[in-house]
């Protein structure tokens, strides 16, 4: 099947998908679907139809571009791309015959890799579930029984997972401030244009974590890249962790970036995607400028033995070629544990990893309910 079927098939079966989940509930008044899916917003749809179009990148020259159709020839593709690769004070790029012909291939494997995505998603989950035995049951738990991911969990993680075990003092006492309504304490650091820095998870609980994820990659099975951007690391959803991070990001996340950023979340949290990112020398080193495919991102250090790989920080943009912007950097490195929330829209990059490893738990908190206003992250249209 063609890369432009699987698109339109996809297409059919999201808007199967989602009437399913708007028709009336189940005699047991719960919502009619796989429960080891988990709700719908884990990767099982696709938001926008730009996500098969635009912002496609490529790691050989940092750039990015868009895609015409899943159809389009390379004389088509440049078409579209040479008069938006320049800007004013950076003129575009030049690629030889061999680089163009390379590019326009790496483009159309991304494009075709996007559009398997969701049906690909749907069989590992079920795969890893029926295959995998966890290191840390523990951090499995059970899903939460609510449609808002932003909504259930209690105040308890699940057992062997008491608040003081997972969480800081310095956090939970944020936490408790921002729930009871309080000013929030100066533990939570202003650092950089709408960036916040805190103390967040313990390190005991970051290495039950990287311990986890370490064992599950022992078993090779089949599982997704985090990102278009990262080729390393996984989705927390898919290996089955979503339950314990819609806890984390829905019960004690959400009421920070309430009071942090009350205009992105205005309307509220209807999805997180978490995972995992992975930096080692002879993998990915780096990564280059972007913005996020979210409202709010947190980033969450998971270690800190290693040179090179500083977080550059720079402003607030959607722009096609960010890389090609001037900027000025703000570096950001924490020890494990600590994390940065910012908006999505903030453009930043890792700087080259030259010895070591570095890895990251990675959150993005999506808003409909601010794409319906604003359009979609990444193309701005209000269309999905």
């Amino acid at each position: 099947m063609s890369c432009a079927a699987l698109v339109l098939n996809q297409h059919k079966h999201d808007e199967e998908t989602m009437a399913v989940e708007q028709s009336p509930a189940s005699s047991q008044g719960t919502p009619v679907r796989h429960s080891i899916l988990g709700p719908p917003y884990r990767w099982l749809q696709i938001d926008c139809q730009c996500y098969y179009s635009e912002n496609l990148y490529v790691h050989s020259v940092n750039a990015y571009f868009r895609l015409p159709s899943l159809n389009s020839s390379e004389a088509e593709f440049w078409a579209a791309n040479n008069s938006s690769l320049g800007t004013d004070r950076s003129p575009a790029p030049t690629y030889n015959t061999a680089q163009r012909a390379d590019i326009y291939r790496e483009v159309m494997k991304e494009a075709c890799r996007r559009a398997k995505i969701p049906e690909v998603y749907r069989t590992n989950l079920l795969n890893i579930a029926e295959q995998y035995t966890p290191l840390h049951p523990e951090l499995f738990l059970p899903p939460i029984a609510t449609e808002n991911p932003g909504s259930g969990g209690g105040h308890e993680l699940g057992p062997g997972l008491d608040l003081q075990s997972v969480f800081t003092s310095t956090f939970l006492k944020v936490w408790k401030s921002a729930c009871s309504g309080e000013p929030l304490p100066q533990d939570l650091r202003h650092v950089h244009d709408a960036c916040f820095e805190c103390s967040f998870l313990q390190r005991d609980f970051c290495l039950r974590i990287k311990e986890e994820l370490k064992h599950f990659k022992t078993k090779d099975l089949p599982h997704l890249r985090p990102n278009s951007m990262n080729r390393n690391g996984c989705i927390l959803n898919e290996i089955g962790l979503g339950p314990l991070m819609d806890r984390i990001v829905g019960t004690f996340l959400l009421p920070v970036c309430n009071i942090l950023y009350p205009e992105l979340l205005e309307t509220g949290l209807s999805a997180h995607h978490s995972f995992i990112v992975d930096y080692a020398v002879g993998q990915d080193v780096s990564l280059g400028v972007h913005d996020d495919n979210s409202e709010i991102t947190i980033n969450v250090a998971l270690s800190e033995d290693y040179e090179g790989g500083s977080l550059a920080l720079y402003h607030r943009a959607r722009v096609e070629h960010p890389q090609r912007l001037e900027k000025k950097p703000y570096y950001h490195r924490v020890g494990m544990g600590t994390l940065l929330m910012h908006p999505g829209e903030l453009l930043h990059e890792v700087l080259p990893l030259t010895s070591g490893e570095r890895q990251g738990l990675i959150i993005w908190m999506k808003s409909d309910g601010f794409r319906k206003t604003n359009g979609c992250a990444l193309c701005r249209s209000n269309k999905t």
